[in-house]
């Protein structure tokens, strides 16, 4: 029994005793191409621990411990066995190299170990680790994740917007009196709709129209800073399992429902699923390339320099023009393990810069207001995004502690860090919004160049948010109007006294012209567009309205023409023609004007005045035709001069009925009814 007890403890002491040699890992390639061998063979020395004296002819088990790869011998190395399940034995050569090729399979982390056993029986292994990567499936997936991701955004931002489009504007201009309600106005509009850039573009084309003061468009671009971090919530939810679900969900309720609204929900649904789909095909592409050494280094040198990291962010989100996107691959990036949380944190402020850009580019061609409105979202986010950057600097510093406490997962902790960044620069700025805005005007003075009263201004960016878009033609058309109502007017005046330049009325139908061919191509446009019923219903009217308000125009023309055949001031003349002529051209001035204010305001009683006073203009054009002979024989007037008036007069009748036909098409709501309007 001793005997036995003495041989186990001597095993014992044995297998708890230092191994006699050594396996030391020699330098290899830590990455290759999916399908190919790696480039430098996976080598490992084994020497006597005591004295480092390469061992010769001694075998050396290789195995794949993780990952896809298969082994055979290196060049000039052999084998005493066949490779097997268990992996491949390869016998040291006279400098103790033992030596095998690896020809890599699917992309991900492989890991080989290299293990020998000494005399004693006591393994030593030394391990290789190297990642299998397909360079065209990572460009592919992270290009075609991201544009689901997009697709996804798109989706849902389109088909919100069409649920609450109306809803978005009324929010907007009614609860903006204050800076705090302006800023809750931004918040609710910008979650409502999923886009920080279809709020600022919307407000910029507010300031434009003059719908909203700066200082009211500064509350708002603030409010929908903070608005969007709504979803990188979302994202750091980690729902992204359901992803399926909710695409199939959506595409049934879309496809199979005949609720008008309940389609546009169910794309809502499809296209949050699509997001998250897009951030799971990133997510899982990135994963294998954490083990390449190479890879991490680019990454973190990459997102450790400040300016570098924030630089990216900018230009990266101005290109796929989603701060949304960008924040959702930097969390997807974080999540990976390809940056820290430092380098994450700098990315997202140069997303919110980027952001910045939609707005810039929403108010090229608007008026020195709008211009300042984009230049204060510019300014809040340049400004926020230099003192966020130099409290992340201290990986130790309170900022960053205080993410790191709220979170334990890197998502979620870049989702607060983004969230932190705009409810602080938020309330940082609001008791200097009044401050802000009269630096914006300092920065972009107003000068005479500022956008003419009639210019036209048509935001391309509103195209996608078709409520948006018919609004945006709705203002136009009224300044179109009131262009039109002008020049008729003029010419009218013209022809019964002579006052005002032919030149200067007839550059006015031009200018009229010119706003028919914009305004149209625009309306043209939105026919491209995935309208709601009624939006199609109202694009046919908007295309007559803009063209019955360019015909009142042209009967301006014809007026000026008119004024050839009389001389003098035609009202001088006593008679019921000149009587006549009078009589329109006060009713005509008086229908112009009212047009424009139903075009403007959408008032009923406006458009139901023109109606009464086209009556009494057809009744001054029956009378005036049937006292024209007696007007020839009573009062002696030429009868070209007396045919001029009646001609006149005609003139004044068709213009008011174009302008019927405007106030027709506001009471019936702007809706196609099926019948061409009458002339």
């Amino acid at each position: 029994m001793k005997y036995l007890l003495f041989a186990l403890g001597l095993i014992s002491s044995i297998s708890m005793a230092q191994s006699e040699l050594n396996v030391q890992v020699l330098e290899y390639i830590d990455y290759g191409d999916s399908g190919k061998e790696l480039e430098t063979p996976l080598s490992v020395v084994v020497t006597l621990a005591d004295s480092e004296v390469p061992v010769c002819n001694y075998q050396v088990h290789f195995s794949v411990s993780s990952g896809y790869a298969e082994l055979t011998p290196a060049e000039g190395f052999y084998t005493i066995e066949e490779e097997s399940a268990e992996g491949l034995v390869v016998q040291t050569d006279e400098n103790g190299i033992a030596s095998v090729t690896a020809e890599l399979g699917k992309m991900g982390e492989i890991t080989v170990s290299a293990m020998v056993t000494d005399s004693f029986g006591v393994p030593v292994s030394a391990s290789f680790g190297f990642v299998s990567l397909d360079v065209k499936a990572i460009v592919f997936q992270i290009i075609g994740g991201l544009a689901v991701f997009l697709l996804g955004m798109q989706m849902m931002s389109a088909n919100l917007q069409q649920v609450a489009g109306n809803r978005m504007k009324s929010i907007l201009r009614t609860l903006t009196a204050n800076r705090f309600m302006a800023i809750t106005a931004g918040a609710l509009v910008t979650a409502l709709v999923q886009s920080s850039s279809a709020t600022t573009v919307i407000t910029v084309g507010f300031v434009n129209s003059a719908l909203m003061t700066l200082q009211q468009a500064v509350g708002v671009v603030l409010g929908a800073n903070i608005g969007t971090t709504i979803t990188g919530q979302l994202i750091a939810f980690k729902i992204t399992k359901y992803a399926f679900p909710m695409i199939a969900f959506g595409f049934a309720l879309s496809a199979f429902s005949k609720n008008r609204k309940r389609q546009m929900w169910g794309k809502v649904i499809m296209g949050l699923g699509l997001l998250f789909l897009g951030m799971t095909t990133m997510s899982g592409i990135m994963k294998p390339l954490r083990g390449s050494a190479p890879v991490r280094e680019f990454f973190t040198t990459f997102s450790s320099n400040p300016i570098l990291a924030i630089i990216a962010g900018t230009l990266v989100t101005v290109f796929v023009q989603s701060s949304s996107a960008t924040v959702g691959l930097t969390m997807t990036l974080a999540g990976s393990g390809l940056i820290g949380l430092q380098g994450a944190i700098f990315l997202v402020l140069g997303d919110n810069i980027g952001t910045t850009i939609t707005a810039q580019l929403a108010a090229i061609g608007s008026n020195r207001a709008a211009k300042q409105a984009a230049m204060a979202h510019t300014l809040i986010n340049v400004i926020g995004a230099v003192y966020f950057a130099l409290l992340a600097l201290d990986q130790d510093g309170f900022f960053m502690k205080l993410v790191r406490r709220t979170s334990s997962d890197a998502m979620r902790q870049v989702a607060n860090a983004h969230t932190m960044f705009n409810i602080v620069n938020v309330l940082l700025f609001i008791p200097f919004v009044p401050a802000l805005a009269k630096l914006c005007k300092i920065i972009i003075p107003s000068g005479d160049d500022d956008t003419a009263d009639d210019d036209v201004i048509l935001d391309s960016n509103l195209l996608t948010s078709p409520v948006l878009a018919l609004d945006n033609l709705d203002r136009e058309m009224a300044k179109m109007a009131v262009v039109s109502g002008k020049a008729v007017c003029q010419a009218a005046e013209h022809f019964l006294t002579g006052k005002y330049q032919t030149k200067r009325i007839l550059l006015m139908e031009d200018r009229v012209d010119d706003m028919q061919r914009d305004l149209t191509v625009y309306a043209s446009q939105l026919f491209k567009e995935n309208l709601s019923y009624e939006q199609t219903l109202r694009l046919p009217v908007v295309l007559h309205t803009i063209n019955d308000i360019e015909r009142v125009s042209d009967h301006a023309v014809n007026m000026v023409e008119a004024r050839n055949r009389v001389s003098g001031n035609v009202l001088d003349s006593e008679g019921p023609l000149t009587t006549a002529a009078g009589q329109a051209f006060e009713v005509i001035s008086e229908m112009t004007k009212l047009v424009v204010t139903a075009l403007e305001t959408h008032d009923l009683k406006a458009a139901q005045k023109v109606l009464i006073l086209e009556g009494r203009m057809n009744q001054i054009e029956e009378e005036a035709r049937d006292n024209y002979s007696k007007s020839l024989a009573t009062y002696g007037v030429s009868n070209l001069t007396g045919l001029a008036i009646l001609d006149f007069i005609d003139y004044c009748e068709r213009a008011g009925d174009h302008i019927k036909n405007i106030a027709q098409s506001i009471i019936g709501g702007g809706i196609w009814h099926g019948q061409e309007p009458g002339e």
